[in-house]
């Protein structure tokens, strides 16, 4: 008997790669924008496996370079020069606000109410209330607004404040954050700073307060987080596929939750990639073995629950956004990265959706850059197959056709190792009170899941995803 998994395995390795007529179009990539030069490598190689054609843009230059050339040269200032354009947010969408019918940006637009910290709490809250929101993150208070309601939080909950605090900014790659005991935490609060163009204004240096997790599950005594891949083809329906990839990033000395002073921690509560590029990586496969199937398994399908709870709960904002914008249904997509921590109890937190994530790959040991290597490519590889780029794509008309659910029907086809969490939205049965505009197009396709044996195939693999 074959099983889902086997199944699944054996869906990745029959999509054709790379394609035998790929089409040919230009792309453009906003090298100057990325992190690194690495972090757009592997997203151009699957661009050009494709038929892409490179028209831009300027190389990444060091900090030094880039400010003595002040070269300041994006996709959004060539829209004649592109079918497709990859980039960060804030240059993607000024890109997506001027499209022209035939293109194609790596954007969607309303998803930085879940990719910026400050908005992935109140997103989550105001889809779901706070019970439901706090039991995917940890409890959290927007500053200063909400210094009040911490505190009366705190007097009414001694029991659950676990006496520590993790202090946010809006800062990427592991970077703005402070942990403070709570008796110091609400005079760090008051901490001020500056900003470059902004001098003479004090600002608030920290934008929330958020509970930490101070019980993680540990293995050989080290704290890991874990990043997840996720793909959005689109919204209209929306459709959100979860890669059966993904990364166990440990830290790289053994957790000791007394190591901080001063509002710094010890590397032994670091796991972040961009903080920690040389610590111990697991594909989620030796995690799963490590961790057995009654322990992952659980938790595999918490994360994949909590992540189509996640992207459901942006669907207000996004249809607000999208509806001042001239946008036709196939010309946005985006991919993400979703960090969790897991607790001792087995309890995943969602820690942040990187809107960006790097698809650098970096390690001091060659064995375990492959694996980073090879992980990443099969999610880029899968994205891009699923957005089944072919010539035509490119063309208005191409572009202005509604998706159904035989378009829908084609991405499972197409989507390899990508996982669709479409059957795991909330509705008012699942999640009483839920607050989510869905549209006739996401009715129709919630319909078409029930009957459809593809998709049950589909959503059985996401089930069995790393049986051990």
């Amino acid at each position: 008997m074959i099983t889902p998994a086997a199944a699944g395995m054996a869906a990745a390795a029959a999509v054709p790669w790379p394609p035998s007529h790929p089409a040919r179009f230009r792309y453009w990539i906003d090298y100057q924008a990325f992190s690194s030069p690495e972090s757009a490598a592997l997203p151009e190689a699957a661009l050009v496996a494709l038929g892409g054609v490179k028209t831009g843009g300027p190389p990444k230059l060091d900090p030094v370079t880039a400010a003595r050339q002040k070269i300041r040269d994006y996709g959004y200032m060539h829209m004649d020069k592109w079918e497709l354009l990859l980039s960060i947010t804030a240059k993607a969408m000024l890109a997506a606000e001027v499209l022209r019918p035939h293109q194609v940006v790596s954007i969607v637009p309303g998803c930085l109410c879940i990719s910026r910290k400050t908005s992935l709490v109140r997103s989550l809250l105001n889809a779901y209330g706070p019970d439901t929101a706090f039991r995917l993150v940890p409890r959290t208070f927007k500053l200063p607004e909400e210094l009040d309601a911490w505190e009366a939080w705190l007097h009414a909950h001694p029991q659950q404040d676990t006496g520590l605090w993790m202090l946010k900014n809006n800062k990427q790659r592991g970077t703005g954050l402070r942990l403070v005991p709570t008796a110091a935490a609400f005079q760090a609060c008051f901490e001020t700073t500056t900003r470059p163009g902004l001098e003479g204004i004090t600002l608030y240096r920290w934008y929330l307060a958020q509970q930490y997790i101070n019980d993680p599950l540990l293995i050989n005594g080290r704290k890991f987080g874990v990043r997840l891949w996720v793909a959005v083809p689109g919204v209209s329906p929306l459709r959100v596929y979860l890669h059966r990839n993904g990364l166990a990033l440990f830290s790289s000395d053994a957790y000791r939750p007394a190591d901080f002073s001063g509002g710094s921690f010890g590397a032994g509560h670091i796991t972040n990639y961009a903080q920690n590029e040389n610590g111990d990586v697991w594909s989620l496969q030796q995690l799963a073995q490590h961790m057995g199937a009654s322990a992952w398994k659980p938790l595999w399908m918490q994360m994949a629950r909590a992540t189509a709870l996640v992207f459901a709960s942006a669907l207000r904002r996004i249809q607000e956004v999208q509806a001042a914008m001239d946008l036709r249904p196939r010309q946005t997509f985006q991919y993400f990265g979703l960090d969790f921590l897991v607790d001792a109890a087995l309890q995943p937190w969602l820690m942040e959706a990187n809107a960006t994530p790097s698809m650098k790959v970096a390690h001091e040991e060659p064995a375990t850059q492959q694996l980073i290597q090879a992980q990443k490519w099969d999610f880029v590889r899968d994205t891009f197959t699923l957005l089944r780029i072919q010539q035509h794509m490119f063309d208005e008309g191409a572009m202005a056709r509604p998706v159904g659910v035989s378009d829908v029907a084609a991405e499972l086809e197409a989507r390899g190792g990508l996982l669709p969490l479409m059957h795991l939205f909330p509705c008012e049965a699942s999640h009483p009170g839920t607050s989510i505009p869905w549209e006739q197009q996401d009715a129709a396709l919630q319909a078409w899941l029930g009957s459809s044996s593809s998709y049950q195939a589909a959503a059985a693999e996401l089930e069995a995803a790393h049986d051990v």
